[in-house]
């Protein structure tokens, strides 16, 4: 085993926080072996590799004039090669369009196994005793992901009623694509001293042409990446209501959903839809306001860590799902909730 890459995404003039999770949980699990984490960053994050040093043993940098702007073709090419040459045990992703985008052609072309929406990673039963695991949220543990050990990744089905675990056998390939917040990116190692390799990538020509690149609005918090996020349901009756959930948020230092009834009815934006069929989410905190708990909606938000519910309806589904409810009206909660969080952060 060669170790374990890291496959670096920036958002920006910095890396998205997935990033600094997936390098975290790499090192544990090699740090009991003899294997290396390598962060791999191609094309405009190549510029940014200096802020990965000492979170890996190597940072590889892939260069080609094709890879800026992002194109699936330009960036399958120097990946494929990339990892060709490295034969590492696994590649971890974080989850988003780029990579929902990249991994299956990637996997196809080399083989492999291809495993979205993961969130959890650990070596395999008896290859682990005596060297620790590592689960979701657990970054220091210790790791033993020796030459021969099969790798377990665990998943959500059935809208979050159940997991299920994969288990990769030592003489596979694993692409493997992460919720954020999976696990904890911790502190920095220290004394981890990293080497820079640039590489020139051979690219074939792209077949899609890039003809215009519009930039949008002031950007919002991202939904996927939000420690905290605060969702509106169809209890909070239209838009001159939303600002109580924006509040909120903003107290809260977090980003604002919607739930598919208010999206369906045009009074919110679908991309920041919260459910199966919008954004998949992983905060730390997960207030649902006016939600109902629909399946649908459960399925995008079963994996966050503390789940608070307002509703006016006693016998909402979504309280079967929260550790926190509260049974009222949602556009009188919310007011005094927000000030009680500002009161108390202030």
């Amino acid at each position: 085993m060669s170790g374990l890459y890291v496959i670096c995404e920036a958002r920006g003039e910095e890396f998205r926080p997935a990033t600094y999770e997936l390098l975290a949980v790499a090192r544990a699990i090699t740090a009991a072996t003899d294997g290396e984490v390598t962060a791999v960053v191609a094309g405009p994050e190549v510029a940014l590799k200096s802020k990965l040093e000492g979170l890996a043993h190597r940072v590889l940098a892939l260069t080609a004039p094709e890879l800026t702007p992002f194109s699936a073709d330009s960036w399958v090419d120097a990946l494929a090669t990339a990892i060709e040459a490295g034969s590492p045990r696994a590649v971890l992703f974080g989850e988003g369009g780029r990579t929902r985008e990249v991994m299956p052609r990637l996997a196809a072309r080399l083989g492999a196994w291809a495993l979205s929406n993961c969130v959890d990673l650990r070596v395999s039963g008896a290859a682990a005793a005596g060297a620790g695991s590592v689960e979701a949220g657990d970054s220091g543990a210790t790791g033993g992901a020796a030459d021969g050990a099969a790798l377990e990744v665990s998943r959500p089905v059935y809208g979050g009623k159940a997991y299920v675990t994969n288990l990769v056998p030592a003489d596979g390939l694993l692409l493997a694509a992460f919720r954020p917040h999976s696990f904890d990116a911790g502190m920095a190692p220290a004394g981890l001293t990293t080497a820079v390799e640039e590489v020139a990538a051979p690219v074939a020509a792209s077949r899609v042409e890039l003809v215009e690149r519009r930039e949008g609005g002031p950007r919002k918090a991202d939904l996927t990446e939000a420690a905290v996020v605060v969702t509106g349901g169809r209890g909070m009756k239209g838009p001159e209501n939303f600002g109580l959930l924006e509040d909120l948020a903003a107290a809260l230092e977090g980003a604002v959903g919607y739930s598919r009834a208010l999206v369906d009815a045009g009074l919110a934006e679908h991309a920041f839809q919260v459910g199966k069929s919008g954004k998949t989410v992983s905060p730390t905190l997960y207030i649902a306001c006016g939600v109902s708990g629909a399946i649908h909606h459960i399925m995008g938000m079963d994996t966050a860590k503390v789940v608070v519910a307002i509703n006016i309806d006693p016998t909402a589904p979504i309280f079967e799902y929260a550790d926190y409810g509260v049974v009222g009206d949602v556009l009188q909660v919310l007011p005094a909730l927000t000030e009680q969080v500002r009161a108390a952060t202030s």
